[in-house]
């Protein structure tokens, strides 16, 4: 995994934190696996009041309010949110 794995990254483009949680969160037996656990609660510390904020955006896509780098996405939030309710 390269130095960028941890950065959350929107949208999708490159495996990264965010994507493989989001991917693994819709298989029950990943979800109760210690790794993805231990990967889902990194994420969580991402989240700034709730909102998940965008570490390294798309730089063709950076301009864009749903990916502006250091700053929380509604987008983004909404697909962490996805996360939460395929794990219930």
């Amino acid at each position: 995994m390269g130095t960028l794995f941890h950065k959350t990254e929107f949208p999708f483009f490159r495996y990264n934190l965010f994507y493989y949680t989001f991917v693994l969160s819709f298989y029950q037996k990943a979800a109760k696996d210690k790794r993805f656990k231990e990967a889902l609660a990194l994420l969580k510390n991402k989240l700034q009041d709730g909102d998940m904020v965008v570490e390294n955006p798309n730089r063709a896509l950076m301009d864009l309010t749903i990916c502006k780098k250091e700053q929380p996405s509604s987008i983004a939030t909404k697909r962490f949110k996805e996360i939460t309710k395929n794990l219930a």
